[in-house]
């Protein structure tokens, strides 16, 4: 017998042993003798050979994650009159195993090359956890273990939603086996994927106002890069008799429905950046990995969603952060119902694009002014049909200022059009019938 790619011989116990055993593990098994020299020759065990496997058998479960248990044997045999040391090692259904003490990083994940033991490179650990996976990125096993998930457990408190040991499980951030998996990771402050938004003057992208990249969990980079937006996103005031409309260039639903698409669609097998361009006349996010096969622009409208991270589109539609799923690209659109400039959705190779007009901008603004005011009206109304709402409703919904809600509320009650009476401290309206 000779050492080979699934026999290996030790003439005593090292720490070169664990290493092989985790080597057997994570491919397809072997036996590792103790006892036995290079060249096949028996020299023995000495001392209580019976605690000598115990001894290794427990330093190696101990020291592997996750736990290799049924996945190997220890036994003694005699060989020319001297005992040995027989460990089976079976290939295991998590791989990549790793020591515990370092991860899933090369200095913890070991291979079999021939009759060598050696270290997983980088490339070769993602090449195990994807063809040992179900090729879902969310569900797969993430590389880096140490995570942290502050932001996560302040966004699921606000929400009353339970973030414990047992719900990361159902929601599949955790497998059965105590390991993270992608979604973790992107959820955790180690998230290692980022959001470019840049800031351009004029039409092009010849020169910058500002730039910045932002980082951390997908919830943080929500609240971020939404609040970085927010600052650009100017206000313009109209006039209708004596009050002031103030009308953003961006409507607030568009800006953050354009976004979190991005992220829950986004291809995240592709290291890249989701990026935000704003120009003068208009605002452009481009995720990686384009649209899902078989969906076409008019199905996207009519509400059709083949979700690419269906589970992250869960927990955004448990945290309401999203309202349902296959809503975004609708809502869209329709909060620039009654402007001249659309959103557009252009093809992109390798990419989904997600234009949306400044409605402030003379090119796409010329001719709309004298129907502002009735557009707002229109949608508030179609809004909230049948039900009393507030000014913090209305604002939400027309994507205005509260203020310049308000003044449209209270100039919609002079005319007829609201009923409004007060409850406890704020002002509740509701459409009159015709």
């Amino acid at each position: 017998m000779l050492e080979s790619q699934s026999v290996e011989f030790k003439r005593q116990y090292n720490n070169k042993v664990n290493k092989t055993l985790l080597a057997f593990l994570n491919i397809e098994g072997g036996v590792l003798y103790i006892g036995i020299n290079d060249d096949g020759s028996v020299c023995g065990v000495d001392g209580d050979v019976d605690e000598m496997a115990r001894k290794t058998a427990t330093s190696f479960r101990d020291s592997i994650t996750p736990d290799p248990s049924g996945y190997f044997s220890v036994e003694t045999e005699t060989r020319d009159e001297k005992f040995v040391i027989k460990i089976t090692v079976e290939r295991g259904s998590a791989v990549p195993y790793c020591f515990t003490a370092y991860g899933l990083v090369p200095q913890g994940v070991y291979v079999r090359v021939g009759s060598n033991t050696v270290m997983a490179t980088r490339e070769h650990i993602r090449q195990m956890i994807k063809d040992n996976g179900t090729g879902h990125f969310m569900t797969e096993l993430s590389m880096e273990q140490n995570l942290t998930f502050n932001r996560a457990e302040k966004v699921f408190a606000e929400q009353e939603v339970k973030f414990g040991h047992q719900q990361k499980q159902s929601l599949g951030l955790m497998r059965p086996d105590g390991r993270y998996t992608n979604l973790a990771l992107i959820l955790s402050e180690q998230c290692p994927y980022s959001t470019k938004a840049a800031i351009f003057e004029g039409i092009n992208k010849d020169k910058f106002k500002d730039r910045k990249e932002f980082t951390g969990s997908l919830f943080q980079q929500i609240d971020d890069v939404l609040a970085y937006l927010h600052v650009y996103n100017r206000l313009r005031g109209t006039f209708e008799g004596v009050y002031r409309i103030d009308h953003s260039d961006y409507p607030k639903i568009a800006l953050r429905e354009a976004y979190i698409n991005a992220l829950i669609h986004r291809n995240y097998y592709i290291e890249g950046s989701v990026l935000v361009s704003m120009f003068d006349n208009r605002l452009e996010f481009v995720s990686l990995g384009g649209v899902m096969p078989g969906v076409t622009h008019d199905l996207m409208l009519a509400g059709v969603s083949v979700t690419r991270n269906e589970k992250l589109a869960q927990i955004f539609y448990r945290l309401n952060i999203i309202e349902a799923f296959g809503t975004g690209i609708p809502r869209i659109y329709s909060v620039y119902e009654k402007s001249i400039a659309k959103p557009e959705i252009p093809v992109v190779d390798g990419g989904f694009l997600i234009r949306l007009p400044n409605l402030n901008h003379p090119a796409n603004s010329a001719g709309t002014e004298h129907i502002a005011v009735g557009s707002n009206e229109y949608r508030l109304l179609a809004a909230f049909p049948n039900t009393c709402f507030n000014k913090e409703d209305a604002a939400h919904t027309l994507g205005i200022s509260v203020s310049g809600a308000y003044k449209l509320l209270r100039r919609m009650k002079e005319q007829g059009k609201l009923n409004a009476h007060q409850s406890g401290k704020q002002w509740l309206y509701s459409a009159i019938p015709n």
